[in-house]
C-alpha cells in the first residue's frame, strides 16, 4: 500500500470518526469501491489531465451529489485535483482497515467446494468469532477444486481443512515413506 493511500485513507478515517459518521462513510466508500471496480474507465476519466479540472469536478457532482456524504464528495474532488483517483481504492482499503481495527471487526475469506447454506454460514461465523474475539464478516467464495471442506483466511492466518489439502498431505506423506524405503 502506498504512503499516499495510508495518509489520505487515515485522514478520511480521522475526519469521519471526529464527526461521528465512520459507519456511514465506510458503507459509502464500499459502495464507491464496487462502482469503480465495475467501471475502472471512470477513474481514468477523472484522472485525465486533458480534461479541465472543473469538468471533472462537475462529473463528480453529477454522479454523486446527494448520494454520498459531502465530505466524501469533497474527498473525491481532492483526489481528482491531485491526479490521484487511481489510488482511491487503496485509500478506501486503508480506511476500512482502520475502521475494522477501531470497531473490532475481522474479515474472513472463506472458500468452499460448494455454496454454504445460512445455517453453515452462521455456525462458521460463530466459530470464527470465538477464535478471533471479534465480529467477523464473511466473504464467501466457491472453488469446486477443493472437493469438500473449507479454507479460511482470517487475520493473516489460514485454516485449511479442505479435502484437496488433505489429499495433497497424504500424497506427500506417501511419497516420503516410499523415499525412505528405497
Amino acid at each position: 500500500m502506498t504512503h499516499f493511500a495510508r495518509e489520505y485513507g487515515n485522514a478520511l478515517f480521522e475526519l469521519a470518526t471526529e464527526e461521528g459518521i465512520a459507519q456511514e462513510m465506510e458503507q459509502q466508500l464500499q459502495m464507491l469501491v464496487a462502482c469503480f471496480r465495475e467501471q475502472p474507465e471512470y477513474i481514468a476519466l477523472l484522472d485525465a489531465r486533458n480534461i479541465e479540472i472543473e469538468k471533472r469536478r462537475a462529473l463528480l457532482d453529477e454522479a454523486f451529489s446527494g448520494r454520498v456524504h459531502a465530505y466524501l464528495l469533497n474527498y473525491l474532488k481532492l483526489l481528482t485535483e491531485r491526479g490521484a483517483m487511481r489510488l482511491f481504492i487503496e485509500c478506501a482499503d486503508f480506511f476500512r482497515m482502520r475502521y475494522n481495527e477501531a470497531y473490532g471487526i475481522a474479515e474472513a475469506q472463506v472458500t468452499s467446494a460448494s455454496e454454504l447454506d445460512e445455517a453453515q454460514q452462521a455456525a462458521l461465523k460463530a466459530k470464527l468469532e470465538e477464535i478471533s474475539g471479534k465480529q467477523v464478516v464473511l466473504h464467501l467464495n466457491v472453488d469446486s477444486q477443493l472437493i469438500g471442506g473449507l479454507r479460511v483466511d482470517l487475520e493473516g492466518r489460514r485454516y485449511d481443512n479442505s479435502i484437496r489439502t488433505r489429499l495433497d498431505r497424504m500424497r506427500r506423506s506417501l511419497m516420503e515413506t516410499e523415499g525412505r524405503e528405497a
